[in-house]
């Protein structure tokens, strides 16, 4: 198998239809939640698969199972497939039911004594899959893992599509391509899971068809691979670690499990419902897995595209001063209040004795709770001597003038724990910012045991603080993936630029892109620097503001520079996001993403109980004046709705099916530059 993604596409399957019955035989075995039945079998080649998926109620087929060309060597590398042919003892399937899964275990023999374990996971409600495999070293001596699998299979459906779409790292923009019979294409991420080297790709994609639609992703920090192949009515699909994100050897004895691929069909067609499917039932397994408190959308403050490492008490003083109209929900301290890492002690050359605690306390004081920013995975060096627990080959971080700690064979879970406990225990914090690099292309342990290390420090982090908001920042959105989204509460998607057009541009297509497969609530963009800005310029502090409002909205800025001018509109924009945020948690949102010649882009959120909707519109390329028109859904026909444009603060009272059958106009004079429009439900 080949050890690198050569071109950046998606992998995975196909949809729903119906019809196919499974024939029942010895080796056969059912998982069912009343909403999904899987038949459970072997192939030809006696490999453990998916025979076929359906929709209890209706019977309808999601997919089902044509088996893979290449039999067990799609599975593992070609030193580990015995032959003889794989040997499974007895009925292949053992179901065990769980709290949040019900699970079915497939195990064979694999030459030089190791054994996989294909694992199937059906929710206990609902329709999400989780697939993965297990290798263990059942033989005296070690055993090199070449490459880890995740999943493969060839999954059909009578009507399915090859229609797919996947986003590119940092950039965000869909991608979508129809996959025409035996067209092959690859994708994956080296080293952090969504990486922008060599082409990289977030690890989500989707697969259309029909009748609904199949969305993947996959739980995993570090590196990964996939392959597409078209075929009639449905694609083949193999996802795994490449050679240099695996560095795997197998102690006698030893277990390891590989990553996750989670698998939610849904039966809705149109984007907004079926996404709003996906993303309910990512966030109520990520409750029933790992808990972490209800999805909130605060408003934050950050320093570090205002002072970055000149962060001191004289900025910090500025800010308590000015920042009580700004109602902020967080004050987050970035990077530049340590001294070293490793010690992670406030900056003696800056701040006196229990000073940097004294005015976090005051800010406390005030109703606005405390973050931190740190990488605690890098250590000082003691002088000349490199640090015990570092790396090898060492890492070293200009930025942080300090080594990568192994992370594997560092005691990091307990290391972390005790550092966050630390961090909230000296600051009172209830927000942890974790940043820079992670993982290394060549280190002692190898890159999976370092990420399989690090996933289990975060684990642990969550288990202990399951009322702290934890931050995936990790060098600016470079490991989203469905692991972080559903253990932590929110991602720095992108670094930004400075402030002005420019930035609220790349503010509007990072975070649109990204809603496509991310929660309201991870989509975390900034406006930066307003005091620089021209702020006699309403209408781009305007747009600026509106940019960074689709899911949560930063403020980096020295709020002392800011003039009441400038500050009126700010904080007539932070009212505006704090009513808009009350739609944002159902996940039910339509998109119109930026495109070259596009008169706008923008976003409009519904209530599920069709009580209320609001539009964020921003103008795109058209130049003059030009009027909008808003498509709506999610309305009651016999309802009447008030209409309020908060720009011109005009309130129009239309009745739904006006409503759905001619959405909303607005108008757009040639100065506007963005819209809200908010339309809510009343009783006449």
């Amino acid at each position: 198998m080949s050890s690198r993604p050569m071109r950046t596409l998606v992998p995975c399957c196909l949809l729903l239809f119906l019809g196919f019955i499974v024939q029942p035989n010895a080796q056969a075995a059912e998982l069912n939640n009343g909403t999904i039945s899987l038949q459970l079998g072997v192939d030809s080649a006696g490999v453990p698969s998916i025979r076929d998926a359906s929709w209890v109620e209706t019977g309808a087929q999601i997919f089902s199972d044509q088996e893979l060309e290449d039999g067990l060597n799609a599975w593992v590398p070609r030193a580990l497939i015995p032959a003889s042919g794989l040997k499974i003892k007895g009925d292949p399937w053992v179901i065990s039911d769980g709290a949040v899964f019900t699970r079915a275990e497939a195990t064979g023999k694999l030459a030089g004594g190791v054994r996989i374990t294909w694992v199937v996971e059906l929710a206990n409600s609902g329709s999400i899959l989780r697939l993965h495999v297990r290798l263990k070293n059942s033989a005296l001596m070690s055993q090199a893992i070449d490459w880890f699998p995740v999943w493969a299979a060839s999954w059909s459906a009578e009507r399915a599509s090859s229609q797919v779409r996947w986003w590119r790292s940092l950039e965000f923009t869909p991608v979508e391509e129809r996959l025409d019979d035996d067209e092959k294409v690859r994708m994956g991420s080296e080293l952090h899971s969504s990486d922008d080297a060599a082409d990289g790709v977030n690890p989500f994609w989707v697969v259309f068809g029909e009748q609904g639609r199949i969305y993947f992703g996959v739980e995993w920090c570090g590196g990964w691979g996939s392959k597409l192949k078209g075929m009639e009515h449905g694609l083949k699909f193999n996802v795994w670690l490449p050679a240099e994100d695996t560095q795997l050897t197998l102690k006698s004895g030893e277990a390891v499990d590989g990553p996750a691929l989670l698998v939610v069909p849904t039966r809705c067609s149109d984007d907004a419902s079926a996404r709003r499917d996906w993303m309910s039932q990512r966030k109520e397994l990520a409750t029933n897995l790992y808990g972490g408190g209800a999805p909130q959308f605060p408003l934050t403050y950050n320093h570090w595209y205002a002072a970055k490492l000149t962060f001191d008490p004289d900025f910090l003083n500025r800010q308590i001063a000015a920042m009580t109209p700004y109602d902020f929900d967080f004050f987050i301290v970035d990077a530049g209040w340590y001294d070293e890492a490793g010690s992670w002690q406030p900056d003696r050359a800056k701040f006196a004795a229990g000073q940097l605690e004294e005015l976090l306390s005051s800010i406390r004081s005030s109703g606005t709770k405390i973050g931190i920013w740190s990488a605690p995975q890098f250590v000082s060096a003691d002088g000349s001597r490199l640090p015990a627990d570092a790396e090898s080959p060492p890492l070293f971080s200009d930025f942080l003038n300090a080594y990568l700690l192994d992370l594997a064979d560092s005691s990091f879970a307990s290391r972390l724990n005790k550092h966050v406990s630390g961090l909230r225990s000296r600051f009172q914090a209830d927000w942890w910012k974790y940043d820079q690099q992670f993982f290394t292309a060549q280190s002692r342990a190898g890159a999976m045991r370092n990420v399989l290390a690090f996933q289990s420090a975060l684990l642990s982090v969550r288990a202990q603080n399951p009322d702290m908001v934890i931050e995936n920042c990790q060098s600016g959105g470079r490991m989203l993936n469905e692991f972080t989204l559903q253990v932590t509460q929110t991602s720095w998607l992108r670094d930004g630029k400075d402030n002005g057009l420019d930035h609220a541009r790349q503010n509007i297509e990072v975070a649109l892109g990204a809603l496509e497969f991310v929660f309201p609530w991870t989509a975390y963009r900034f406006t930066n620097n307003l005091d620089r800005m021209d702020q006699s310029d309403d209408e781009t502090t305007r747009m600026y503001c509106r940019s960074a409002m689709a899911g949560i909205w930063g403020i980096s800025a020295d709020l002392a520079g800011i003039s009441e001018r400038q500050r009126a509109v700010v904080l007539a924009e932070i009212a505006n996001y704090k009513r808009l945020n009350s739609l944002k948690s159902q996940c039910l949102y339509s998109l119109e993403q930026p495109a070259d010649g596009a008169d706008t882009a923008g976003v409009t959120y519904f209530d599920p109980y069709r009580k209320k909707a609001a539009a964020v519109i921003y103008r795109w390329d058209k130049a003059g004046e030009f009027d909008k028109q808003v498509a709506l859904k999610n309305l009651k026909p016999s309802s009447w709705y008030d209409v309020t444009d908060v720009d011109t603060g005009i309130t129009t009272r239309v009745r739904g099916r006006d409503l759905l059958k001619g959405g909303v106009q607005v108008h757009f004079s040639a100065e506007r530059m963005s819209a809200i429009v908010f339309i809510e439900s009343r009783k006449y």
